[in-house]
């Protein structure tokens, strides 16, 4: 099994995942300065999907980073 090609995509996955997440943080506080401003119904949605995609994200990345800290122990 070639290690060295998971550790890469792993570092990958994970590089794409913490630009996925600021976006997504972005995008939120975008929403969150809207909402202050005016009550609707679709920001609070847009709103709670973005919670829940940046929980994802992250149980993802600390998922990926576990994934490579122990690829990285076992080619010790």
């Amino acid at each position: 099994m070639d290690f060295k090609n998971d550790l890469e995509a792993l570092q990958t996955a994970i590089l794409e995942t913490e630009q996925r997440i600021k976006k997504l943080e972005k995008h939120k506080e975008s929403v969150t300065k809207e909402l202050e401003e005016s009550r609707s119904d679709s920001l609070v949605e847009t709103l709670r999907r973005l919670e829940r995609n940046l929980d994802d994200l992250h149980y993802k990345l600390e998922f990926l980073i576990s994934e490579r800290d122990s690829k990285n122990k076992d080619m010790t």
